[in-house]
């Protein structure tokens, strides 16, 4: 059993002891990348407590005045939430959270303390990669925000955003942060931002520049096109590129 401990302690120590991903090039990268990621989480050295006066700040000037219209009926949905900070402190902005919609954080990872009031059944909390997670039967989303979240750190850039989507109402909008550069989609004729690439997808009404995006949904059926991860490189946020497949 000692033996066995010291062959564990010295495979943990090697695995610590290696660099971080670079430019990486096979399509499995992420099951690689993922641990790195992981261990940030745990570690953390990702922003999680980000507040709702900082969401302002940081996202679309439309967005303080998209949340405010948000209706008792409705759902805002926040992609890498963190803490939940930001759908906490709108709620608590409220004297009765009948009043206010209703909330979903995705947090890919939390502490095993983390225990946020639920505002009585307003506030979800999804934890897990958002690629992985069964959404067809979460409450469609009239607003959708993505700070650094997962449209930044995804390996899988093609089904987190047809998933978000599809989980919005038509008419509904998506508010992005990311660096704009530190995601690369190659076609054929040019190498695509990820602002670029949003503007190429019918049924999008994408506002706003580096990184700094509104997307509106414009019609029910929005396909997003397929794409392969074809090189990614750990940092805070990930540099990678995607392969537009036919």
């Amino acid at each position: 059993m000692r033996q066995l401990r010291s062959s564990i302690i010295v495979l943990a120590l090697s695995i610590m002891a290696t660099p971080t991903w670079a430019n990486v090039t096979c399509s499995s990268v992420f099951e690689d990348a993922a641990w790195v990621i992981t261990t940030r989480v745990e570690k953390n050295k990702f922003a999680t407590s980000r507040d709702l006066w900082e969401y302002k700040y940081m996202l679309h000037k439309d967005f303080s005045v998209s949340l405010s219209r948000l209706t008792p009926s409705q759902h805002w949905v926040d992609l890498g939430a963190g803490k939940a900070n930001a759908q906490i402190d709108y709620l608590k902005s409220f004297s009765n959270s009948s009043s206010a919609a209703s909330a979903t954080a995705v947090a890919f990872k939390l502490d095993r303390w983390f225990s946020p009031p639920k505002f009585d059944g307003k506030l979800q909390i999804r934890e897990g990669a958002f690629e992985s997670q069964n959404t067809s039967q979460w409450k469609k989303a009239d607003l959708v925000t993505d700070v650094f979240g997962v449209v930044s750190y995804t390996h899988d850039l093609h089904t987190s955003l047809q998933k978000t989507f599809d989980l919005m109402n038509v008419g509904g909008e998506f508010y992005i942060h990311a660096t704009n550069f530190a995601t690369s989609i190659r076609t054929p004729e040019r190498n695509l931002t990820i602002t670029d690439f949003l503007e190429s997808i019918d049924g999008l009404k994408v506002e706003g520049r580096f990184g700094t995006i509104k997307v509106t949904k414009l019609k029910e059926n929005v396909q997003v096109p397929r794409l392969r991860l074809i090189k990614f490189k750990d940092d805070a946020p990930p540099s990678r590129s995607f392969e537009l497949l036919p």
